[in-house]
């Protein structure tokens, strides 16, 4: 459940005793002080849209899913006959339309266009939704939210999940749980939506898109929204991403890319060192040209760097400071490409370890790895975004966001956020 808070002009000018850089700030920047931005915050319950510094909340709907870039945000609601659908510019939380559809549905994937949503039966009531569930049919809708194109109903033979669509909305890529009852894998396919067709997905040299079993542990959508990349562990030992040589009790770590433009899909596995980790110690940031991904391991300090366009994976070790048992890693690019930024959290408030150390925020150097400077935060800092112009880096601890001076480190304002749920994305929105 979120809770409303009342945000009062001094204490957003608070600064957490607990927060300190390595260098000690010669004067204080108070929030009035500070360019007001529109933050996208993604939350295990569904997307929170706030301004800073004032703590404003744009848009504040549990349930509710957005477009992958963040830029829309759609609401369902179910009358007991028809299902009303709702979509919102995620920047200024402004109603664009409503449409219906016949029957009980829940929002799936909202294209980045704002013209396509796919939805799906609910799940059950307390089902997870990362688990995939059994079924022998599956009942996709497509709707455009503009109410513009006609509403599209498909009975699919199989257990599908709807992935995204492509830049053209002409297409929605779907993943298929294999065996249907008793998901064990999964592969991509593409519903072609003009000839409203299932057809296969092919990777990039032209072989067809394998069988993999794996958990999803990450999403990214590349910059220019042309790709989607998805960090996955197998969850069966001695799986081999192309037939790579692995051995038979390993599960092996690989990003999943699929290209939104050209309709293709590949498994790119990552370095033997970066297996078997836990969801919350790797983080995927792409530069700002979307040329590069990183993956980086915070547990083994590691990142490896997937050039997008030939797939190529390079490896490079992290001199990241400690905070104990590692738990909660996230990372940002700063816009000009050159700054890294890594943060890393304890993974139980409640050791001696977290209460000590608490976060660590690190700056490297985005071409050679090498640490520029690294400050600590008090509290668990769940993930971490930057301003449009790169001034400002955002943390979010807790229920509330801290602003940090992306050069020094040192916090301008802390912003207190209206939900109990841990701030899993952060990025900030063109008003």
């Amino acid at each position: 459940m979120r809770v409303r808070l009342l945000v009062t002009a001094s204490a957003l000018t608070l600064l957490l005793a607990a927060c300190t850089g390595s260098t000690t700030p010669t004067e204080t920047t108070t929030a009035r002080n500070l360019t007001a931005e529109t933050l996208f915050l993604g939350t295990p319950d569904g997307p929170l849209v706030v301004r800073v510094p004032t703590g404003s909340v744009v848009f504040d709907g549990p349930g509710s899913v957005s477009s992958l870039g963040g830029g829309w945000v759609l609401s369902t609601s179910f009358d007991g006959r028809e299902t009303a659908v709702e979509k919102r510019d995620a920047a200024t939380g402004v109603l664009g339309s409503t449409i219906t559809v016949r029957g009980e549905l829940e929002a799936r994937i909202v294209s980045e266009s704002g013209r396509a949503v796919a939805l799906t039966e609910p799940l059950p009531e307390g089902w997870d939704p990362s688990v995939p569930f059994p079924r022998a049919r599956t009942t996709i809708v497509v709707a455009d939210p503009t109410g513009v194109n006609e509403t599209i109903t498909l009975d699919l033979e199989g257990n599908f999940e709807p992935e995204a669509f492509s830049t053209d909305d002409r297409s929605l890529f779907l993943i298929q749980h294999l065996p249907a009852e008793t998901p064990t894998a999964y592969r991509v396919t593409v519903l072609d939506l003009v000839r409203e067709k299932l057809l296969p997905v092919f990777g990039p040299f032209k072989g067809p898109a394998e069988r993999m079993p794996g958990t999803r542990l990450s999403q990214l959508l590349a910059p220019d929204a042309d790709q989607l990349y998805t960090l996955y562990t197998s969850s069966r030992p001695g799986y081999a991403p192309h037939d790579a040589p692995v051995a038979n009790d390993a599960n092996v770590s690989f990003v999943h890319v699929l290209s939104l433009n050209e309709g293709w899909a590949h498994c790119v596995g990552l370095p033997r060192a970066m297996w078997d980790r836990p969801a919350d110690e790797q983080a995927m940031a792409t530069t700002p040209d979307g040329s590069y991904l990183y993956i980086v391991d915070a547990g083994r300090g590691l990142v490896a760097a997937m050039n997008t366009g030939s797939l190529k994976v390079s490896t490079s070790e992290l001199d990241l400071p400690s905070v104990g048992s590692i738990g909660r890693t996230s990372a940002w690019i700063s816009p000009d490409g050159r700054t890294l930024f890594v943060s890393v959290a304890g993974d139980d408030t409640t050791s001696a370890t977290v209460r000590d150390d608490g976060s660590v925020v690190t700056a490297l150097d985005a071409s050679t790895f090498e640490v520029i400077d690294s400050w600590r935060l008090g509290g668990v800092v769940s993930s971490i975004g930057g301003s449009f112009d790169g001034s400002n880096l955002y943390a979010a601890v807790g229920d509330r966001l801290a602003v940090l001076d992306a050069a020094s480190g040192s916090e301008l304002a802390a912003v207190p956020l209206p939900s109990d749920e841990p701030i899993v994305r952060v990025l900030p929105l063109a008003a």
